[in-house]
């Protein structure tokens, strides 16, 4: 395996320095329709590709659309059942009280696998876990407790947010290790 897990897209890989670095948390964040779960997508698929475990743990999606959807892309050929795709709804009642343990315990239940045996995981998306909690502190903390399982199994992890539309982002991005910001760039020639 090599030091960078890379997305499987040339020109992104060389601006990131080869891909996103192992045993790390990274961040894509985006405002709704901008391509982050495509983006994630891609990422897991190179993965996938690459022989490596991949998990994908989708909140916005159920195994219908998602295969619907995400398995339609040519990146998706050959690899869409080679990763490990996880349908789940966040509900507090699960985590609440929340304890490193309850998190471990949700986690575990929902990869179906020991975190050793992960080398990537897409969470898609982070959003759902902030409304479902609704409190900044319990939110930062459930991120950092999962943001430790990722560094003592050695899983690289990206995670996928929704960008308000004003105000200030969550606080996801000072927990992780890298943020790729997607937006919409105007040229003369349109988008």
């Amino acid at each position: 395996m090599t030091d960078v897990a890379k997305f499987g897209i040339s020109r992104l890989d060389e601006l990131l320095g080869g891909g996103l670095d192992r045993y790390t948390e990274n961040l894509i964040i985006g405002r709704s329709g901008i391509g982050k779960t495509i983006l994630a997508a891609h990422w897991a698929a190179e993965g996938a590709r690459n022989d490596e475990t991949v998990v994908y743990l989708s909140t916005t999606m159920n195994k219908k659309n998602c295969k619907a959807y995400l398995g339609r892309f040519p990146f998706m050929e050959d690899v869409y059942d080679k990763i490990k795709w996880r349908f789940i709804r966040v509900d507090p009642k699960f985590v609440l009280p929340l304890t490193r343990e309850k998190i471990v315990e949700g986690l575990r239940a929902t990869f179906g696998m020991d975190g050793k045996d992960i080398d990537r995981v897409v969470f898609d998306s982070c959003t759902d876990l902030e409304l479902a909690l609704a409190d900044p502190v319990l939110y930062r903390r459930a991120l950092t407790y999962m943001s430790d399982l990722s560094y003592d199994y050695e899983i690289t992890s990206l995670w996928i947010e929704e960008a308000p539309m004003q105000g200030e982002w969550s606080s996801t991005k000072n927990i992780v290790d890298s943020v790729i910001f997607l937006n919409l760039l105007r040229t003369q020639e349109g988008y």
